[in-house]
Order: structure tokens, then sequence, then C-alpha cells
């Protein structure tokens, strides 16, 4: 017992549904004026001597009548503690989820430019997977791009916030190798499965067309082996239409006539069928995914796996405080109170449940914290999206835009990548440090000897210590100078007093030293003058410079890589690279055609 009421007293004591107390005031009140009024003074009262008065009236009956008020209230109170939720132990709760993995995969070829979807394919094809994101309540979702190569964006993962603040930054110009090979991106897709365990995966491929014969062939081979399903949204139009390129143009042969990009449905529709998959035009309707992703709305205890996570919640003790209302309803149902202390005593539960004392507690319950996070980003609200993240690199990414380098630097240490430590030096730079942000840049070199960008910054940022170091070498040599002129005049003007005394010809040359010595002291403060005249005059001619320098430079380093696209295209580029290093690479660029 002592154990017990020593863990009720404990910090953790408290309830999950506080608002629920208030409902005790109401029927505090209305029994303190029932009781009031049962005892107040009444006409037998005034009208009876009060010797005669307990000879006349029934005593026990009138406080008979009191019985039912107090079995009220206990009733009323002990509902209100059970819906208030008292709790001071928390269990750990396995989770849950759905064996649902899919990975979607995405068509980057320059097809994609094609505008017979306006804007273009690729704008509707965004669109369209920013949709399928936004149905993903549950299970694990992954994207792969490719063209003439293939490239995981996220593996698979039930985080579908990241996916989507990726979705804008994916076009073709993000790829290291044109041309179209969805044989590649759908075997990484199916690797991808086979890592996870995912027995009932699904790969969405989101495409303009494949090749008939070998590449067709290719596809349905891939799953002879697995029971993944493969469904297929087709984006463009049979009539087609030229490709658009960044220069304004379109794209042509090497006749110089103009490539048009047509969607050519039969091999598409021959390879679902062959893999008992589901095929559908894309469309600005949901009804494309309504066929695709329509899924049995029986699901399976085969179907639920428990999620390596776990969290605690709190165990609830209220429904036992409902035990003790059972001998008091036992009691009222003998006496005839049940019904009336019944409606009373539910009254609690049909009043409306309270709300969220704080915005921000009624948030977290429909969004994460990165989600609120980015929100906040897209409002430009950096400082506030810095401290929602809870992913290290956007809450830099949000403190370098808010201005704060040096919170920026830090969330940065915690990641151990060579894009981590690069995006630490840059925030490191902009904050003055420029040792720390070498430091920065050369851990990336080490892991990336080819990164343009850090061997760049890591010029111009040496190019500033080297500047910073200059600067203060000349101000400490002036400081010198200034003391070494000051030491001289003294032992000069010492000379002279030991050299008064000598001959006529000594003094004569002690006078001439002495005029000497007067041109020399008047020449300090010559230069002293001239000095500070120049230093007046030089700002209008090299500290411009040095400032339009200065500016520039700080400009440059601004710009931190915080855009998903360049870090999607130097990280698939250095893949790129790695599978030429180890002979995997395809260098074809989809048989000769780049498109």
């Amino acid at each position: 017992m002592e154990n017990f009421l020593k863990d009720i007293l404990m910090q953790d004591f408290h309830f999950l549904r506080p608002m629920w107390l208030l409902a005790t005031f109401p029927i505090l009140v209305f029994i303190a004026a029932l009781w009031r009024l049962n005892s107040s003074t009444t006409a037998w009262d005034k009208a009876i001597d009060k010797t005669l008065l307990p000879f006349l009236i029934d005593k026990k009956k009138h406080s008979s009548q009191k019985t039912p008020l107090l079995l009220l209230t206990l009733v009323w109170l002990l509902c209100t503690l059970a819906l208030s939720g008292p709790v001071w132990e928390k269990l750990p709760q396995p989770v849950q989820q759905r064996e649902d993995a899919l990975v979607i995969v995405l068509d980057l070829s320059l097809s994609m430019f094609a505008p017979d979807h306006d804007p273009s394919r690729l704008d509707l094809a965004k669109r369209k997977l920013r949709d399928i994101l936004e149905l993903r309540s549950e299970g694990q979702t992954a994207l792969v791009v490719y063209a003439g190569d293939a490239h995981t964006v996220t593996p698979l993962t039930d985080d579908v916030v990241t996916i989507t603040a990726l979705v804008p930054s994916l076009s073709p110009n993000i790829m290291p190798l044109f041309g179209s090979n969805p044989v590649l991106a759908i075997n990484q897709a199916i690797q991808l499965l086979d890592t996870a365990e995912a027995p009932r995966g699904k790969i969405l491929l989101m495409t303009d067309g494949i090749k008939s014969g070998r590449e067709e062939s290719a596809i349905v081979g891939l799953f002879e082996d697995n029971d993944y399903e493969l469904l297929i949204l087709g984006i463009g139009t049979e009539a087609g239409a030229p490709i658009r390129v960044n220069d304004g143009g379109y794209l042509t042969d090497n006749s110089g006539q103009r490539v048009v990009a047509k969607l050519d449905r039969e091999p598409l529709i021959s390879v679902v069928e062959r893999t008992r998959g589901k095929y559908h035009d894309i469309q600005l309707a949901d009804s494309d995914l309504a066929y695709l992703l329509t899924e049995a709305i029986n699901i399976d205890d085969e179907e639920l796996s428990d999620s390596e996570e776990e969290f605690d919640i709190w165990f609830e003790t209220g429904p036992w405080l409902l035990l003790l209302i059972l001998p008091i309803t036992a009691m009222s149902f003998r006496r005839g109170w049940l019904f009336n202390i019944a409606f009373l005593a539910t009254l609690p539960c049909l009043t409306l449940t309270s709300k969220p004392i704080e915005a921000a507690g009624w948030i977290d319950l429909w969004l994460r914290a990165d989600q609120q996070g980015a929100k906040a980003f897209q409002n430009n609200d950096h400082t506030e999206a810095s401290n929602l993240f809870s992913s290290r690199d956007w809450a830099g990414a949000a403190a370098y835009r808010a201005g704060d380098y040096e919170t920026a630097a830090a969330d940065f240490a915690t990641i151990e990548t060579p894009d981590g430590h690069y995006n630490r030096g840059n925030a490191l730079a902009v904050a003055g440090n420029y040792e720390q942000a070498i430091a920065a840049y050369e851990i990336t070199l080490n892991a990336e000897p080819e990164h343009e960008e850090a061997l760049q910054n890591k010029a111009i940022v040496e190019q500033l210590l080297e500047q910073e170091n200059q600067e203060s070498a000349e101000q400490d040599s002036g400081e010198n100078e200034n003391s070494e002129s000051q030491q001289n005049s003294e032992d000069e003007s010492e000379q002279q007093d030991e050299n008064s005394d000598q001959q006529d010809q000594e003094s004569q040359e002690g006078n001439q030293d002495q005029q000497q010595q007067e041109q020399q002291s008047e020449a300090p403060d010559e230069q002293e003058a001239s000095e500070s005249n120049s230093e007046q005059n030089t700002p209008s001619d090299t500290t411009n410079e040095e400032f339009e320098e200065q500016q520039a430079l700080e400009q440059w380093l601004r710009r931190i890589d915080d855009d998903p696209g360049e870090l999607l295209r130097r990280k698939f580029r250095y893949q790129y690279r790695q599978r030429q290093l180890n002979g995997t690479a395809n260098s074809t660029q989809g048989g000769g055609q780049i498109w």
C-alpha cells in the first residue's frame, strides 16, 4: 500500500483530459442548492414551538431525503474522475503497420519535357506524384528516377513528407546521363523491395513509353521470380509533341528534324498483361489512381506486421473507478433512485469534449515536427522552422536561411556525410570561422576528392583567411614602428644632455645634432600625419575594392546548397562515377537515343 501511494504521488501523476474536472463544479453547485433548500426553515418551524417540533415532525424522513443527494454527488465525482483520465505509469506498446510497400519509378528522360500535357508531361507527372503521396497514409514508399541510368531518391520509408519536399526538384537536368532505361530502374525498385523483405510490394512505373521487343521482354523477366505487382501510369498522348529544351528551342535528331515524342501504349499494356499488372493513362482527376491503387477493404492479419519501433502509452486507471459505482447502483435500484441517479450521472458524458488549451498541442495531433517545420519553411518563417524540424539537415538549412549560422553549423555537424560537412563549412565561412570552415571542406574532400563546390569554396575561404592574416600583420607592424620611433627620440634627447658640456666644436656639432634631432622629432609627426591622411584617403580606393570583393565573396558563400535539386544532381553524379569505376555504369545512353 505504501509503495502504491508513492507511485501515485510521483511527478508522473497527471490527468490525460484535465478539462473534465471542470464538470465537478456544476454538480457541487446543484447539490449545495438542494441541500440548502432541504435544510432551510419551513413554515412549520415558524408556527410550532421548538420544544414541540421534534415530536410533531419526523426527522428521520427528512434526513433520508439527503441520502440520494450524497450518492448522486459521489457518482458524479467518480464519473468525472474516470473521464479525466488519471495516469502515472507508462506501458510499452508495439506498433503494427501494414506490409504495403510501394516503389514509385519516375521517368526523367528528355521526352518528359514534351508539352502535349499542359504545361508539360513532367509537371503533370509531379502533380500526380504529390497526389499519390497524399494518399499514402500508411505503408512504406520509395522513389526511383531514371534516364540513361537509374538512381534512388529515397529508399522505402513511411515519411512521405521528405519525398514530397523533393518532388519540385525532379527534372531531367539533374540526371548525369541522358537516355531512357526503365529496365535498370525497375531492377533497382525490385532490389529495394527485396532488401525490405516486402512480399506484397508494388512497383508503380510513371513513364511515357518503353521500347517493344528486348526492353519489353527484359521487364517481364524481372517479375518471373517474385510476386511483386507492376502498375504502369502512361504519360503523354498518341499525337505527341516536340521536346522543349532549356534554350527555348526543340530537340532535333541527327538529320535536323524535330523529335516528336509520342505515347506508345501497346508495349506498356503488353507488359502488364504478361505480369498480371494494371495500366491506366494519366488523368487530371483521380480516376487513374483509384484504379491503380485501389486495394481490398478487409485487411488480413498476414498483412500486418510488428514494427521495430515501440512507443509508450499511459495506462489509464480511470475505468477502475467505475467499479465503485456498482454498489451504489445496486442500492439505488432497490430504493427506487436508480433512474434519477443514472440520468444525472450521464450528464458529463453528454457534454461536449473539452478543446485543447494550447493551439500547439492541437497541431501536434495532426502534424509531426518535420511537417510543421516544412510548413513554416514554406512560409519563410525560417527561425520557427529551425526550432520545429527534428531532421538536422533541414533544421540546419532553415537556421542558415534565418541568418543563424552558428546554429546551422551545429546542426550540420551532426550529419556525418560529405554534404553535411560541406554545408557546415559554408555556415562557418559566412560566420567568419575560416579555419574551421577549411577543416570542414577538407573532410568533404577526403571523402569526395572531386567535389567541385567544396574545392571552390575552400580556395575562396583560404584567400579570405590569408587576407585577414595580412591585415592583422600590417596592423601589428605599424604599432611596432611607432613604439620604436618614440624610443629613438627619447634616447637622442638623453644624448643631447650628455653632450652639452663638451667643447665648442663638439657643442656646434651638438647643436647640429640637436637641429637634426629636432627635424627627426618633427618627422615622425609629419609621417604620422601623412599616414593618417593616407588612411583617410585610401578607403575611397582600396577599401571600396576590398568591400566589394568581400561582399561578392559573402554573397557567393551564402549560396548554400540547401536546394534539394542541386543535392540530388551531385548525389547522382557521384553515384554514376562510382559505377563507372566499378564497371557497372550504363554508358550507352539508352542505345544511342537521348530522349
